[in-house]
């Protein structure tokens, strides 16, 4: 064995859960971002804690509302997912800029895009600093999902987006 740095790491542990974290920009808008570091905390409650960087402008929306939805996106959404990576929320309504077909969630706020797997709707209850990035834990409120859609992956450590195939 070899020592290796986290990023060759993280290609040894692909494919890894992609998500779309959604949250609610200043305008009321949804801004979107595709993140990785996400998982499932707890069972009883449903609790789940996913990690953005510090300066994150997603990090930062979800911290100032408390809300968020953790999505995992279709199939037909891999371009997409790959654009939303591409830039911040800070300055770019991604939805708009990608034309993202949007649907709205019964007593949330927050849209989710079209064609979503399973949409994952919480509410953040810590933040933690956990290096450069920030774990937010949050309580989930729901799951929705949609079997009808394969879900993405991320492989080769993030530099690809595509289903997982059954082997």
């Amino acid at each position: 064995m070899k020592e290796m740095t986290i990023i060759e790491a993280t290609v040894l542990t692909s494919p890894n859960p992609l998500t779309l974290i959604c949250s609610q920009n200043e305008d009321g808008t949804t801004n979107l971002a595709p993140i990785s570091f996400v998982s499932y905390l707890s069972f009883n409650p449903s609790m789940i804690g996913f990690a953005c960087g510090k300066q994150s402008h997603t990090g930062k929306r979800v911290r100032e509302t408390g809300k968020v939805i953790v999505t995992v996106p279709g199939e037909g959404m891999a371009q997409t997912v790959m654009a939303c990576g591409g830039s911040t929320g800070a300055n770019t309504n991604k939805v708009a800029e990608n034309h993202i077909e949007m649907v709205s969630i019964e007593g949330s706020d927050i849209q989710i895009p079209a064609g979503t797997r399973l949409a994952i709707v919480a509410t953040l209850e810590q933040s933690v600093e956990v290096g450069d990035h920030v774990l937010h834990i949050c309580k989930v409120d729901k799951f929705l999902g949609d079997e009808s859609h394969n879900g993405l992956y991320a492989w080769n450590g993030f530099g690809k987006v595509a289903p997982a195939v059954a082997g």
